[in-house]
């Protein structure tokens, strides 16, 4: 059997989507936590990426209304 190295995460697991992710911020003792959404069957992943001070953060580009 050959390993297959894979150098990029891009299809959802559960379902197959094969087009990338959506991103979630959530709030985490140590800052935000970020993770990865897939935008077909939203099977969510922590993929362990912490960073602090997010909220701190001021946003750039467009704004749209919910």
């Amino acid at each position: 059997m050959q390993e297959v190295v894979v150098n990029e995460f891009r299809v959802c697991r559960v379902c197959g989507y094969e087009k990338g992710f959506h991103v979630y911020f959530r709030e985490h003792e140590k800052g935000h936590k970020i993770g990865l959404i897939c935008p077909s069957c939203g099977q969510s992943y922590d993929i362990g990426w912490i960073v602090p001070d997010l909220a701190d953060t001021a946003e750039k580009g467009a704004q749209f209304e919910s």
